[in-house]
C-alpha cells in the first residue's frame, strides 16, 4: 500500500545552482502520507486508508540537471486510520506487510528517484522518476511546489500496477479497485 508511494512520490524538485552540492533530506521533519481508497466494481465505498511513510533516507543533487532520491523502510509503516482494536491493527499491519500485500520479507524498502526534473510555473516543477515497489519500476510523475527549503506535491498510482493483491491487503473479500494518494512534504538539512 504504502508505497508506495511513497512512497513516492516523494518527488523532489530541485532548481539548479551553479556549483551546489548533494543536500540531504531531513528525515525528521519529513514526512511521505498515503491515502489508500477503494471502491467495489458495483460502486460501492469501501473504507479507506491512511499511512505515514516515514523517509529512511533522501538527496537531493542541486545540479545543472537536479537529481533526487528516496529510501522509505517499508517496516516502519504505520496505519494511523482507521483506528482498530489492537488485534485488529495487527491484523490489518500483518496483511500490510505479508506476501500479498507489500511482502516485506523480500522487499524491504520503497525508492523514488527522478529521471528528468522541469520546471511548469514559478516556484512549480514536474518530476518525472521512476518509483520501485517489489522489485518492479514503474514510471511516477509528481507536481511539486517549493517553499524555501520544504518541498510539498501530491500523486497517485493503483496498487494493482505493482502487482500487490486488491482482496487480500486489506483482506477484503470482494474485488477492488485500489486508489493510492501519496502526498509528500519534504524539507532538506540546513546547509
Amino acid at each position: 500500500m504504502a508505497r508506495i508511494a511513497a512512497i513516492g512520490a516523494w518527488s523532489l524538485v530541485w532548481m539548479a545552482v551553479p556549483g551546489a552540492q548533494t543536500r540531504w533530506i531531513d528525515i525528521e521533519r519529513s514526512m511521505v502520507t498515503v491515502h489508500v481508497s477503494a471502491s467495489e466494481k458495483a460502486g460501492m465505498s469501501v473504507s479507506g486508508y491512511v499511512i505515514e511513510a516515514p523517509l529512511a533516507e533522501g538527496s537531493v543533487d542541486d545540479t545543472d540537471t537536479p537529481h533526487l532520491a528516496l529510501v522509505i523502510n517499508v517496516q516502519q509503516l504505520r496505519i494511523t486510520k482507521p483506528r482498530r482494536s489492537s488485534e485488529e491493527g495487527r491484523k490489518m499491519y500483518a496483511a500490510m506487510l505479508g506476501p500479498e500485500g507489500l511482502d516485506s520479507e523480500r522487499f524491504s524498502r520503497i525508492t523514488y528517484h527522478s529521471l528528468t526534473v522541469d520546471p511548469i510555473e514559478a516556484d512549480g516543477w514536474l518530476v518525472q522518476g521512476e518509483l520501485q515497489i517489489q522489485g518492479r519500476f514503474l514510471p511516477l510523475d509528481v507536481r511539486a511546489a517549493r517553499h524555501g527549503d520544504r518541498f510539498t506535491g501530491t500523486t497517485t498510482l493503483l496498487l494493482n500496477d505493482f502487482g500487490i493483491s486488491s482482496t487480500s491487503a486489506a483482506e477484503i473479500t470482494t474485488t477492488v479497485d485500489y486508489e493510492v494518494r501519496v502526498d509528500f512534504n519534504i524539507v532538506l538539512e540546513t546547509p
